[in-house]
């Protein structure tokens, strides 16, 4: 998925002081990703650019998928530098194809993990006359960490998310780890990706890692911790510092829990780039927008000739933004 709001992250200001356990919630931004796709951006936001190296955090849907409605979702080729795609869906079905040959139909249950390394294009599309009547889900970035970012490229369609029976719920684990149930995506920094939905009665009560930072992020309904609730269209940041989690689901709840080691190295996030200098994102967008270059590569099998182009640069010099005990220090940039 493109990231049209290209200069967002360097607009981003975590609060330096704040560490330990927190239940702070925020609202998400109306995102446009494609000329007739909007999204529900939870990250990068002004309240928080990452959630250990959980960097991008869009929602799209439920919304119908109807032959005179147009497009449900249309993303054409673009590039991506220094990242993971984590596609995960809840209804609907996402036709993924990149510049390394893969055509892939992306289904609720299995999650879709893209290693962008140091250059991969790709388009997302659902097409008008789609079997599926609804489209609902989420598409996540993950920074990759300096060992790993120029790593080959890939792509990978996984199994379906194991489950951990926890009391008061059931969390499909689709990266990382969770209560000893291990999935079958992992990343290359310590990580967990889940979609939590009620079990039987009561609250819910799940093991987490406290050198963690979490997040929760509703997809449908609602998650209640210590007094303070979080629905759709918002994020509930947890701090670090849990060893467990106790939540009230609403009936119709279905959470995702995204966690993960607080990512200490300094980054430059800009449109579809995860960089580590204003320079390296200068010449990545120049590579892609001239176009034949081998370092993304094209997606020749794309059945139109759309291309989405990288916007121009913004006036200043892209800053590197690290964290400071799991916490990005503030700018005013």
């Amino acid at each position: 998925m493109s990231n049209a709001v290209a200069d967002l992250y360097a607009r981003c200001t975590d609060d330096p002081e704040g560490h330990g356990r927190e239940t702070t919630v925020y609202d998400a931004i109306h995102a446009k990703i494609s000329p007739r796709s909007e999204v529900l951006r939870l990250l990068p936001h002004r309240e928080r650019r990452m959630v250990g190296a959980w960097c991008f955090v869009d929602l799209y849907g439920p919304r119908p998928v109807r032959p005179d409605d147009g497009d449900a979702m249309h993303v054409a080729p673009h590039p991506h530098t220094g990242l993971q795609t984590v596609s995960w869906l809840v209804a609907g079905k996402v036709t993924h194809r990149d510049s390394i040959g893969t055509t892939a139909q992306v289904v609720p249950g299995r999650v879709a993990v893209m290693t962008a390394g140091d250059g991969i294009a790709h388009s997302e599309d659902v097409w008008p006359g789609a079997d599926e009547a609804v489209l609902h889900g989420a598409q996540l970035w993950v920074a990759l960490p300096e060992s790993q970012r120029h790593r080959e490229r890939g792509f990978v369609l996984h199994a379906p998310a194991p489950f951990l029976e926890a009391d008061g719920a059931l969390a499909r684990v689709f990266v990382g780890s969770l209560g000893g149930v291990t999935a079958g995506a992992q990343a290359y920094t310590p990580l967990v990706g889940a979609e939590l939905t009620p079990r039987g009665d009561g609250p819910a009560r799940l093991p987490l890692e406290p050198a963690y930072e979490h997040v929760l992020v509703p997809l449908a309904g609602s998650a209640t911790v210590e007094g303070t609730s979080v629905g759709h269209g918002q994020a509930m940041y947890l701090g670090v510092d849990r060893s467990g989690l106790e939540l009230d689901l609403s009936p119709d709840a279905r959470v995702l829990l995204l966690g993960g080691e607080p990512f200490e190295e300094e980054i430059v996030m800009w449109w579809n780039f995860v960089a580590r200098t204003h320079d390296e994102v200068e010449q990545a967008r120049a590579q892609w927008n001239a176009g034949g270059d081998p370092r993304f590569g094209e997606v020749e099998h794309y059945p139109t000739d759309e291309r989405l182009a990288a916007p121009p640069l913004p006036n200043v010099r892209l800053q590197p933004r690290g964290r400071v005990s799991g916490r990005a220090p503030r700018s005013d940039s």
